[in-house]
């Protein structure tokens, strides 16, 4: 999905030596102050402090990556769910069976669970969860999650059978996808699921937080004592507030005087002030999420691989890494990052080689002739907007690709969008940009059909409308390949097919950091998110 989160230059501590700059991995069990008794847990607020706005809570349609983390850990339930270990674990299924070959998968939901209105959650919410995300008039953004599972029927009002074509992973869409309330949104039509004050105005969950209020800059959430014990029972917390906050020095603020209590994704470039404030902690955590380039190959020059290509050579990915994540992320060749099994370290990216640039430029008809430093073809300069949005990460990346390119004769001309324009922009049946910095939080199993295939041409995940078919072969092939031998190789031609084209220029997967104030604890962050343990977060009594 869009990380529109997911984004100043150099902070002065280095890779080599972050234990010594304060920063941690791994969990804040217990602020650093008194101890205290499980009972003097419950209470108090706990402000979430982000840069990205939500456009929209409803998990049928909404893209944004904060979006997702409330959804699936605060306001509603999955059918199953990733511990830290990334083990599949029951939550609103409390068991399944999958028959001998694997063409029906049986859930026995919990009987406790209901919607924060009162009705009770049952099989036919899961039912009508599952033809909504199928219906092509619904906005959808990860259809492919489901793109095997044929049919749904309701055994009981606890009991729901599916029919589906054996593949790898393929419980991995339903810890993805919260159930939605059946009785709320069955008579709104499906293509008015995106603008329906459901999920803006009028949401009704059935996870350990309800919806309390939206404002202008905030949602804010309070605690449901009626959430299973087996579940984890009531929140700690009182009450969940995210805010909104576009300006990172006036987020750090917040969070150096406790109106914030965790600083998402805080820039490389505040970690130094950040970790010399005794009253927080900045951690570190693995990352599914990589920041990228995406060139609209709608538009001229950008159909051309071998324009793409010389625009990757001509960028210094390391030294973006350097420069703007302090060292935090890795550069790589195509999806496939440090966190996932099938990575390999020796797929080597593209080099930085701007006289191999240049020659394809050359090659592709792109040339300065009348050396006033610009390449032109046909009379034309090769000269185009590169648009990102309000993240100081993703700004600094935009001028110094703007100064890199220059250095082989392209004009790229940085631009700054708001998150919402930006999203509709590079989304919109028309594609309306040139090239676009992005970020993407990658799923565990891969199937990036919804990114590349030729068929979702037009859909809101393929930004770019590049097409391939032995790619599109190779994605097919993926979920139906059993054997972790099988997917590795297949794994690995997506990866040479990306890194031939560079329908993407991939910059680097993140390694995000986060601040958090000592008086907050329970966290335990991880490759799922920030938000995955927020049932068990409290704030220390003395820092309320």
């Amino acid at each position: 999905m869009i990380d529109s989160r997911k984004l100043a230059i150099v902070a002065t501590c280095a890779l080599g030596i972050l234990a010594g700059c304060g920063l941690d991995e791994g969990s804040v069990d217990e602020p650093a102050l008194r101890p205290v008794q499980e009972a003097e847990r419950y209470g108090g607020t706990a402000v979430v402090g982000g840069r990205a706005s939500i456009g929209t809570l409803n998990p049928l349609v909404s893209t944004d990556f904060e979006a997702a983390q409330l959804q699936k850990h605060a306001l509603f339930t999955t059918l199953v769910r990733y511990d830290g270990e990334a083990s599949l674990t029951p939550y609103l299924a409390e068991s399944w069976e999958l028959n001998r070959d694997s063409t029906q998968i049986v859930f026995r939901l919990r009987r406790d669970v209901s919607w924060h209105d009162g009705s009770p959650t049952t099989a036919r919410d899961v039912a009508f969860t599952f033809g909504r995300v199928k219906d092509p008039n619904v906005a959808f953004p990860n259809r492919g999650w489901f793109d095997l599972w044929e049919a749904a029927e309701v055994v009981d009002p606890h009991t729901i059978r599916f029919v589906l074509r054996p593949h790898a992973d393929f419980m991995f869409g339903w810890s993805q996808l919260p159930i939605v309330p059946e009785h709320v949104l069955r008579d709104v039509p499906p293509d008015e699921l995106t603008r329906h004050p459901f999920g803006t105005d009028e949401l009704v969950g059935n996870g350990p937080f309800r919806f309390s209020e939206r404002t202008a800059d905030a949602w804010s959430f309070v605690a449901n004592p009626e959430f299973p014990d087996e579940l984890g029972g009531r929140p700690y917390l009182e009450r969940l507030v995210y805010r909104v906050v576009p300006d990172p020095t006036t987020l750090l603020a917040e969070l150096r005087t406790g109106a914030v209590h965790i600083y998402l994704d805080l820039p490389p470039s505040q970690i130094e002030t950040a970790t010399a404030d005794a009253d927080i902690e900045v951690i570190t955590r693995p990352s599914r999420s990589y920041t990228f380039i995406a060139w609209n190959s709608r538009r001229a020059p950008f159909g051309d691989p071998v324009v793409r290509s010389a625009l990757t050579l001509a960028i210094d990915r390391e030294q973006l890494v350097a420069a703007v994540r302090n060292g935090l992320g890795t550069v790589t060749a195509g999806p496939l990052g440090p966190w996932h099994w099938a990575y390999d370290p020796s797929a080597a990216p593209l080099p930085f080689a701007p006289d191999s640039a240049g020659g394809l430029l050359d090659r592709a008809g792109w040339r300065d002739a009348d050396a006033d430093g610009v390449r032109e073809r046909d009379g034309e300069e090769l000269r185009f907007e590169i648009v990102t949005n309000p993240n100081p990460v993703r700004q600094d990346i935009a001028v110094i690709v703007q100064s890199q390119l220059a250095a082989v004769g392209v004009a790229a001309e940085p631009r700054t969008m708001e998150s919402a324009a930006l999203g509709a922009a590079v989304t919109s049946p028309e594609r309306r940009y040139d090239a676009a910095i992005l970020g993407f939080e990658q799923d565990w199993v891969l199937d990036d059909r919804d990114l590349w295939a030729c068929e979702r041409i037009g859909q809101p995940w393929q930004f770019t409308s590049y097409c391939d078919p032995d790619l599109d072969l190779v994605l097919d092939s993926l979920p139906r390949a059993l054997e972790r031998g099988e997917r590795r190789r297949l794994y690995r031609r997506y990866n040479d097919i990306v890194r031939r084209d560079q329908p993407f220029t991939f910059l680097f997967f993140e390694t995000v950091a986060d601040g958090v104030r000592r008086e907050l604890g329970g966290l335990e962050l991880d490759a799922r998110g920030e938000l995955a343990s927020v049932r068990g977060w409290w704030i220390h009594p003395d820092g309320r």
